[in-house]
């Protein structure tokens, strides 16, 4: 868990005077409690990668090639929800080198326990796991919420249980979610009932592919836009990968464009380096 500059010194003067600290000691921070939904971003990891090229970029058409790695939590009158959960905890202090995957280089500072319990929530207080899709930069800690009820659609839990994903090195990550209480989704979901989170069926990167808009009462609305996109120059040159061209990837861009044209929505393009760099992340928030 990474610890607030309190806790350490809380649990120093515990070391220096003999004394065990129980664990309620460093929950220091209340669960929040609110009237209406508010949105917090994590710092799930990144990505460093030079390949633009499989985006149907080149190099010198994006600002930074590498690529943030983001996890949301909705905080809303009536439950908790989770949306993804980045790269895997595990991965905090190791080298480089020893975590490339289909060349992408993975690194990572913060847990993403440790971040949720800076605002005083543990993976038992979330109601509702949603996965913008089951790729391991996704999916890291998604164990931790086994005991979440998971909405998902069928063609990507269908992917994360066949025969091939179970030999995956990271099927480990997300397998606990096989027993999870499941809502299958067919088509847009209105999670708490009221049209303030919203998740969206945008297929083409995966199957069962989702996005996530979030409505909010001070900021506005906010779309959360997974994989759609990995680069915010795949939006302004109207760029994709060459196998999502026939995916549905092109309707389910045209889908949330309508959808931000409608409502006035942001797009929030998670992976996007200059989003990640300049998103206020937990423990601030947006409301």
């Amino acid at each position: 868990m990474r610890l607030t500059i309190p806790v350490m010194i809380h649990l120093l003067a515990a070391a220096l005077l003999g004394v065990t600290s129980p664990a309620s000691a460093v929950e220091l921070a209340p669960l929040p409690k609110v009237t209406s939904p508010r949105l917090y971003v994590f710092d799930c990891g990144t990505l460093v990668y030079n390949k633009p090229e499989d985006y149907n970029l080149k190099r010198d058409e994006v600002k930074d090639s590498n690529m943030g790695v983001t996890c949301y939590l909705v905080v809303h009158p009536k439950g908790m929800l989770i949306y993804d959960t980045g790269l895997n905890d595990r991965l905090v202090g190791r080298p480089l080198y020893e975590n490339v995957i289909d060349g992408y280089g993975q690194i990572k500072f913060n847990t993403l326990s440790g971040q949720l319990a800076d605002i005083g929530v543990t993976p038992s207080n979330i109601d509702y796991l949603v996965l913008s899709h089951y790729h391991w930069d996704h999916v890291g800690n998604a164990a931790d919420f086994a005991g979440s009820t998971w909405l998902v659609y069928k063609g990507d839990r269908d992917r994360m249980f066949s025969k091939e994903s179970r030999a995956y090195p990271w099927f480990s990550q997300y397998s606990a979610l096989e027993h999870s209480k499941t809502m299958l989704l067919s088509s847009d979901h209105d999670v708490f009932g009221d049209g303030t989170v919203i998740v969206i069926a945008t297929p083409g990167h995966t199957e069962g592919h989702c996005s996530l808009m979030v409505r909010l009462k001070n900021s506005g609305p906010v779309v959360l836009s997974g994989d759609l996109y990995h680069y915010a120059e795949e939006r302004d040159l109207n760029r994709m990968p060459e196998e999502e061209k026939t995916s549905g990837t092109v309707q389910s861009r045209q889908k949330v464009e309508e959808l931000l044209r409608r409502t006035g929505a942001k797009l929030w393009i998670g992976h996007s380096m200059e989003f990640f760099r300049t998103v206020r992340k937990s423990p601030a928030w947006y409301d």
